[in-house]
């Protein structure tokens, strides 16, 4: 799938589900007044449409391309095959299916309760990729403030923040970190127990 392909639409049932063999699919939410915002970042091993499937309710979110991206798609009805045949498989999904509300659940208790620095940390350090010996974060400011549900101004003015404490490097569209026990440290201990 090349960028800026639609793979998914918001508000349309879907009888398929996608598996990202690499690449990277966005979540977009519409706004009310027209226009998107990244929602969440799907990549190598992610999965999507599963739950909607499996509740037989629409698609929540578009997903798009963000770059040249291969999945697999499953219909539903060999999706539902293959979970009642092989019983590690359904072990399986439901420990992804899991893994995803967990991950979503810390999200969301880091954006409730904690200042934006510790946010956009907290994203640094959840969309961070290994790419040539560094750690680094493909992300543009918009879609990280996207992201943490803030204005793209205050997610670089917090970008420099943190390059002047020295624990990122920021470029157009990555972020390199250089200190990650430092950016640990500013989201203040525990999420969740």
């Amino acid at each position: 799938m090349p960028a800026g392909q639609l793979l998914a639409a918001a508000g349309q049932s879907t009888d398929r589900v996608l598996v990202v063999l690499d690449g990277e699919l966005e979540l977009l939410a519409r706004l009310p007044g027209g226009g998107r915002v990244v929602m969440a970042l799907v990549r190598r091993g992610g999965v999507i449409a599963d739950i909607p499937v499996l509740l037989g309710s629409p698609m929540p979110f578009d997903a798009v391309a963000s770059r040249g991206t291969w999945i697999i798609e499953i219909t539903d009805e060999e999706w539902m095959r293959l979970l009642q045949q092989f019983p590690a498989l359904c072990l399986r999904w439901m420990a992804s299916i899991a893994r995803r509300l967990d991950a979503d659940r810390r999200r969301l208790a880091v954006m409730m309760t904690r200042r934006l620095e510790a946010q956009v940390a907290f994203i640094l350090l959840e969309q961070q990729e290994q790419e040539s010996g560094k750690l680094v974060v493909r992300l543009t400011h918009e879609v990280i403030a996207d992201l943490v549900g803030a204005r793209r101004q205050s997610v670089s003015r917090v970008t420099r923040t943190l390059t002047s404490m020295g624990l990122i490097r920021s470029g157009y569209g990555q972020v390199e970190l250089l200190d990650v026990p430092g950016l640990e440290a500013l989201l203040g201990g525990d999420l969740l127990p």
